[in-house]
């Protein structure tokens, strides 16, 4: 008689999107699903989409296994034991009690985790780092977030806040972050800096294809400027080029401080990889303190799309036991 297959449920919860995912033991996605997250219909609204996705995605294991709990990766401070959002400023939640509302509607234990170090160990687990011990994952969106593996483990830090590099300075005379200070590795080299920064040159007079983005009333994003790239608009050319110097800067440093074997970029500037990554490995081989320098992989997210959902699905998985502290399976057909 087939044993039944174990499956999770994987959420990653942003102040934009929604993703799900129906995850196997074995990191395959077998049902995906993305939705607006719309925060300012407010928190109960925002958790009704959540159920009702989740119970949308997790219909695909039908009778052929059993889902025995819920992952979800979300960006803020959060009680992870008690399933509570302490605040998240990018859904503007404050206390909001998730993980019981969860747990009484799926009847499933749910588990949440920061969705950088959820990504970084769903590639530890699943992706690229599976050989690997020391792991640093970049979440390059919006803002700039990490997840750290150290020895095999994920570090998070005394106060549990480890991986907030977005906040390193990394030019004292840049331009002032959302945070308060100047120069933050994310205030020169995220998504919502690319577009600004374009946006500046534009506003200054430069020439450029992008032009025709602000003249219909369009925001302006990264993937706009990284398409225009692409297209040889030299505007864009020049502000990728910028961004990728910034990310190989700020890795360099974070290679000379942690030596991880792999580097893994994710996040949505990471679809821009193509433009970024040949700029970013040269940074960090020529600023990065030898030996780390020549031996570090660079490389790109093995989910561009669900590196959160199948994150969120490797930490459920290692808190229900079913994977061990170094992401191997503990039981292969429970």
């Amino acid at each position: 008689m087939e044993k039944e297959r174990s499956y999770v449920l994987g959420v990653d919860l942003g102040g934009t999107k929604i993703a799900f995912g129906l995850v196997d033991q074995a990191g395959r996605v077998i049902n995906e699903m993305i939705v607006p997250t719309r925060p300012d219909d407010g928190a109960a609204c925002v958790i009704e989409r959540i159920v009702t996705g989740l119970r949308l995605v997790g219909a695909e294991a039908g009778k052929g296994g059993g889902i025995k709990g819920v992952g979800m990766a979300l960006p803020g401070v959060f009680d992870s034991d008690g399933g509570r959002v302490i605040l998240s400023a990018n859904l503007n939640w404050r206390n909001v009690p998730v993980g019981e509302i969860l747990t009484r509607e799926l009847n499933l234990p749910l588990f949440l985790e920061n969705d950088a170090r959820a990504a970084a160990w769903g590639e530890k687990c699943f992706g690229h780092g599976r050989n690997v011990e020391n792991l640093l994952y970049i979440a390059i969106g919006t803002g700039i977030g990490g997840g750290l593996i150290l020895g095999g483990r994920i570090y998070r830090g005394h106060h549990g806040n480890a991986g907030e590099i977005g906040h390193m300075v990394v030019n004292p005379a840049g331009p002032r972050c959302g945070c308060g200070n100047y120069g933050c590795w994310e205030a020169l080299a995220s998504g919502k800096a690319i577009a600004g920064r374009a946006a500046a040159l534009l506003a200054a007079g430069r020439p450029s294809i992008l032009g025709e983005i602000i003249n219909r009333n369009e925001e302006l994003t990264a993937l706009h400027v990284a398409s225009a790239a692409a297209a040889g608009d030299k505007l864009a050319q020049e502000v990728m080029e910028e961004a990728a110097n910034y990310i190989g800067l700020g890795i360099a440093s974070l290679v000379t401080i942690f030596d991880p074997e792999l580097v893994v970029l994710g996040g949505g500037v990471s679809r821009t990889g193509s433009l970024l990554l040949p700029t970013v490995t040269r940074v960090v081989r020529q600023r990065a303190l030898p030996p780390a320098a020549s031996s570090v992989q660079v490389v790109l997210s093995t989910w561009p799309e669900m590196a959160g959902v199948v994150g969120a699905a490797a930490i459920a998985f290692t808190r229900l036991g079913l994977l061990d502290e170094g992401g191997r399976q503990t039981c292969r057909a429970c």
